[in-house]
């Protein structure tokens, strides 16, 4: 119950950063890799993956760099 009332009053706010965090690792970073092609290629709303802040460690810190290069739309 206490997690809901936390997950509807962080909706019900307008103002809010969206943050993606990538893990590291070589087989780790190229399945990221995958998935965002696929998420960024195949989802008609695709304002939904703009993100405020990209972070990562490793690979997925180089992912992030790439991801980091592209202007919203």
């Amino acid at each position: 119950m206490v997690f809901a009332s936390i997950i509807a009053t962080a909706a019900a706010v307008e103002d809010r950063c969206l943050a993606l965090a990538m893990s590291g690792g070589g087989s780790n970073g190229a399945w990221e890799a995958g998935v965002l092609w696929g998420l960024a290629h195949d989802n008609p709303n695709i304002q939904d993956f703009f993100y405020d802040v990209v972070t990562g460690v490793s690979a997925g810190a180089i992912n992030t760099s790439a991801l980091a290069g592209y202007a919203p739309d």
